[in-house]
């Protein structure tokens, strides 16, 4: 059964959506990138007030492919007490190694981290090799948040392609990428792990904007409607 994941980037709107709690509230600062992240501090105040209600991942940055730069922010944010770390793997050289050297610090960590992978970038790397480097599932993203959404980025082959991959590996697997409402009909097949949003929550889908309870609710209900169609 697929869940859906809504994307926050503060306290206040956390308790917006107290009513329509996604599965999984994403902790991240959507001004900052793709993969913004809030302070630790500011992870582990929302954490705390959720107090278990949902699940909860944190964002810790667009950065760059270098592994003690990764494994510092992610053990950093890892002691914030959210349930999930999301890294970005972005096209870059140094990739491969990175995901090598990392395989220490992810091994030792008790949270588990998920990689997010872009459609609008070409990295040609294998599930397997994000597998080996100790995380525990991946999404598809889009890097460039300029309107333009997964679905003109990448085939439904493609994604039906990755999510078998990815549960063939045994990984958690997401997707995300711009989705709007509309695209939960189309992508329920596919059998995610889950659907991630944040421009759908947002006025005129602008995702740097307020979220709006009203949008989410739809969301939520779009969702629950699909999973009975298909039961």
């Amino acid at each position: 059964m697929t869940k859906w994941l809504a994307s926050v980037q503060s306290l206040a709107e956390a308790q917006t959506l107290l009513s329509c709690l996604p599965d999984i509230l994403d902790l991240k600062n959507p001004s900052q990138g793709a993969l913004g992240a809030l302070s630790v501090y500011d992870v582990e105040t929302i954490v705390q007030w959720l107090d278990g209600r949902c699940l909860t991942s944190a964002t810790v940055g667009d950065l760059p492919m270098k592994a003690p730069v990764i494994a510092e922010a992610v053990t950093a944010m890892a002691s914030s007490g959210v349930d999930y770390v999301k890294v970005g793997l972005f096209a870059d050289k140094n990739l491969q190694s990175c995901l090598l050297e990392l395989k220490t610090t992810l091994a030792k960590l008790k949270t588990p981290t998920i990689a997010v992978v872009f459609a609008d970038q070409k990295t040609e790397l294998d599930l397997s090799l994000i597998k080996q480097a100790g995380f525990a599932g991946v999404m598809v993203d889009t890097a460039t948040k300029d309107g333009l959404r997964l679905f003109d980025h990448w085939s439904e082959q493609q994604l039906r392609t990755f999510v078998s991959r990815a549960h063939e590996l045994s990984m958690l697997c997401g997707l995300a990428g711009a989705l709007a409402i509309d695209d939960i009909t189309l992508l329920q097949p596919f059998n995610a792990d889950y659907l991630g949003f944040r421009s759908a929550l947002c006025d005129k889908r602008q995702r740097t904007q307020a979220l709006q309870l009203s949008l989410a609710m739809r969301i939520a209900d779009k969702m629950q409607s699909e999973i009975s169609l298909a039961s």
